[in-house]
């Protein structure tokens, strides 16, 4: 679907995909969109985080709901029985390889050839670095494209139609997430397009 998007929301969309793998999480969520939004330079983001939608934030809530990091909570509570410190781990793998050396083993344990790729795959698809669409992906997808599409002349989604979306989405971790910030998808999408409301 990334084809039907312009440049800018297609590097929000691979910067998403980047804290999937950052996260460890082996799918790809709305969640994921949320956080690369946060950090955009782009007016969606700039009205998030004016809304206190910010990427600490939202990336704090995505750990407590969904785990994250080397191991993820359930892997690291499992581990912890058996006497191993996941952080202790962390430490001395980025103290030996350096800070960025987990992110890179996690980027390679999902690529087969080294390419960003949001579709699912049915019926072969193109080979790319793939991770399941989780809760909410799908839809933000759908949501951005079908906004592009209501506009004449045929544009490509942007980075509002991805934002807008993002907060449209009623399943996975982006409610739980908005709502433990204080924040609401409904008011945040009024927010953006009265910053813009022409689009």
């Amino acid at each position: 679907m990334t084809e039907h998007m312009t440049a800018d929301a297609r590097a929000i969309a691979e910067q998403a995909w980047e804290h999937a793998i950052r996260l460890g999480h082996p799918y790809f969520g709305g969640e994921h969109f949320l956080l690369a939004l946060a950090a955009a330079d782009q007016p969606p983001g700039v009205v998030l985080r004016e809304h206190g939608v910010t990427p600490g934030r939202v990336e704090a809530e995505i750990v407590r709901l969904a785990g994250g990091g080397l191991f993820g909570d359930l892997d690291r509570r499992a581990l912890a029985t058996v006497g191993v410190d996941a952080d202790a781990v962390r430490a001395t793998v980025e103290a030996s390889f350096g800070s960025a050396a987990l992110s890179r083993a996690a980027r390679a344990a999902y690529r087969e050839p080294a390419r960003f790729d949001l579709r699912p795959r049915s019926g072969g698809g193109r080979k790319g670095a793939f991770l399941p669409h989780g809760p909410g992906a799908e839809q933000a997808l759908l949501g951005a494209r079908g906004r592009a599409q209501a506009r004449p002349g045929g544009e490509p989604a942007d980075v509002e139609d991805l934002a807008l979306g993002v907060l449209a989405i009623s399943e996975g971790l982006v409610p739980p997430v908005l709502l433990a910030i204080g924040a609401s998808g409904a008011a945040l999408s009024t927010a953006i397009l009265d910053r813009h409301p022409a689009s």
